[in-house]
C-alpha cells in the first residue's frame, strides 16, 4: 500500500471562517477523485509526525537523537536538544513564532550566529551545531530536567503556554531570554533587517526524550525531505530517500510519501501560496497517482489528512476502481 501524508491539506477546517473554501474555483481533478472513491474513516486529532511516531512505535523518542543521526553521525555522546533558529513576533500581548521556512537563511549566516551563541556560553558547558540552516542543535552539560513542545506545535501561535516546564523551567526561560538578547544584537540580523527579512531572534528548544531503539518497520520505504520521518527510518531500517519531485511507478509501492509542502504557507496564512502549491501536489502526485491505480500499477492507496477537527484516513482499494457510482468529493466535503 502506498500511503501519502499531506499535513496542513485540511485548511478549509482550519479556518475561523467555516463557509471559506480556499480550494474554490481550482480544477483537482486527481484529489477529489481520489477522495470521492475512498473509504473515509475519521480518527483523534494528531499531527503528522504524531502519527508517524505511532507507526515506527517512536512515541517518546527523542527527536533530536533521530535527527542527530542523520545530520552528525560521529556526534559526541551526551544531552543533545534541537535548537533551531525562530523568529518571535511581538502581537499585542502574545509571542507568535515563525520557523525556519519564513527566514530563508543562508548557512554563512547560521554559522555566524551559532558561533556567537557558542562564543557565549563556552563556558558553561554549551555547544551549539548548526547542520542546516533551519537545522540547529545544542549539547547540554547536564539533562535538561524539563519538558518541551515540539517545534511543529508551536508554528503560528504564542509561545507563552509552550514554553519549557518542569523543576527548572524558569532557568531554561532565563536561558532563553539571553539568547534572544544576543540574537538581538547580532551584525546578521541587522543585515537581514536592514533588507527587510525577518531576523533570527531566538531558538527554540524541544526534543528531549529516550534513546532511538526498539523502533518497527512499517514500512519498506519513506519518501521525505522531513529530517524527523527519515530518522525514525534509519532508527528503524527502513529505506529512505528525498521526496521526489513527482510521482513515478518506479516508486516502491509499499511505502510511506511525506508531502509536507503545504504547511509553510498555511502557518503563515499565505492562501495564495497554498493554492499554488496545491495545484503542484495536484499535477505532480494527485493525478498521476490515481492514474497509475486505476491501470492496475497500484494497488492500494491510503491517504492521511490531517487537520484540527481531526485525522481523515482515506483508503482506495482495487475494487474500488469499479464503482462508478462514487463520484468526485471536494476536499470542503470531506
Amino acid at each position: 500500500m502506498i500511503t501519502l501524508l499531506i499535513p496542513s491539506l485540511r485548511l478549509a477546517n482550519q479556518t475561523d471562517q467555516p463557509l471559506f473554501d480556499p480550494t474554490a474555483e481550482l480544477a483537482l481533478p486527481g484529489l477529489t477523485s481520489l477522495l470521492g472513491r475512498g473509504h473515509h474513516s475519521k480518527n483523534e486529532q494528531i499531527g503528522a509526525e504524531q502519527w508517524l511516531r505511532q507507526q515506527f512505535q517512536a512515541v517518546g523518542v527523542s527527536a533530536a537523537a533521530l535527527t542527530l543521526m542523520l545530520d552528525f553521525p560521529t556526534a559526541q555522546e551526551g544531552y543533545w536538544l534541537r535548537a533551531d533558529p525562530v523568529h518571535l513576533r511581538a502581537d499585542r500581548d502574545r509571542a507568535l513564532l515563525f520557523d525556519a521556512s519564513a527566514l530563508a537563511l543562508q548557512q554563512q549566516e547560521a554559522d555566524q550566529l551559532v558561533a556567537s551563541l557558542n562564543h557565549l556560553y563556552a563556558d558553561d558547558g554549551f555547544r551549539f551545531m548548526a547542520a542546516t540552516p533551519s537545522r540547529w542543535y545544542v549539547r547540554l552539560p547536564r539533562a535538561m530536567d524539563c519538558m518541551t513542545t515540539p517545534l511543529a506545535e508551536v508554528l503560528g501561535r504564542d509561545i507563552r503556554p509552550c514554553l519549557p516546564s518542569g523543576p527548572m523551567a524558569l532557568n531554561w526561560h532565563r536561558f532563553l531570554n539571553e539568547v534572544q538578547m544576543l540574537l538581538y544584537n547580532q551584525a546578521v540580523n541587522d543585515e537581514r533587517e536592514a533588507r527587510g527579512s525577518l531576523a533570527a531572534n531566538s531558538v527554540w528548544l524541544w526534543g528531549e526524550g529516550r534513546a532511538p531503539e526498539g523502533l518497527v518497520k512499517p514500512t519498506h520505504q519513506l519518501y521525505a525531505n522531513d529530517a524527523l520521518a527519515r530518522g525514525m527510518a534509519l532508527a528503524s531500517g527502513v529505506a529512505h530517500a528525498d521526496l521526489p519531485q513527482q510521482y513515478s511507478v518506479d516508486l516502491v509501492s509499499d511505502s510511506f510519501i511525506v508531502l509536507d509542502s503545504l504547511v509553510a504557507a498555511a502557518v503563515q496564512g499565505d492562501i495564495y501560496t497554498w493554492r499554488d502549491k496545491l495545484m503542484q501536489l495536484e499535477i505532480q502526485w494527485f493525478q498521476p497517482i490515481l492514474q497509475a491505480w486505476r491501470q492496475g500499477q497500484l494497488g492500494s492507496i491510503r491517504l492521511v489528512l490531517f487537520g484540527d477537527q481531526g485525522t481523515i484516513t482515506v483508503v482506495l482499494n482495487p475494487a474500488d476502481r469499479w464503482k462508478f457510482w462514487r463520484t468526485p468529493l471536494a476536499l470542503a466535503q470531506v
